[in-house]
């Protein structure tokens, strides 16, 4: 079982040696911003502003429990962390195909 405050802990250092790492999370970014957004601020790293993209969030699978969620984000990254590379289109969960992921917040 994966506690979210230590999710959101590991998920924050890891976004702050490279905050373009956040697009290895796919569809499921903007849950793991929100996630984040429990423990943390802008000044701990600043993609954790207020934008969020409704397009994008709904493309993300439902999901009976959060802790099923937090897995299936984990999964995500480690899908496209391996196979992605670091590129901001990402697979469309939903509809197939692929979106082009981006967070006004990440300020690239």
């Amino acid at each position: 079982m994966v506690d979210p405050k230590t999710f959101a802990e590991s998920t924050l250092q890891l976004l702050q040696q490279d905050p373009r790492r956040y697009h290895n999370f796919g569809v499921y970014w903007y849950f793991v911003k929100a996630l984040m957004k429990r423990y943390y601020t802008k000044d701990n790293l600043h993609l954790l502003g207020e934008y969020m993209d409704a397009d994008t969030m709904a493309r993300m699978p439902e999901h009976a429990t959060l802790q099923e969620a937090i897995e299936a984000a984990i999964e995500e990254y480690r899908h496209n962390a391996s196979f992605n590379l670091g590129r901001s289109t990402v697979e469309d969960l939903t509809g197939g195909g692929v979106l082009d992921l981006h967070d006004e917040d990440a300020g690239v």
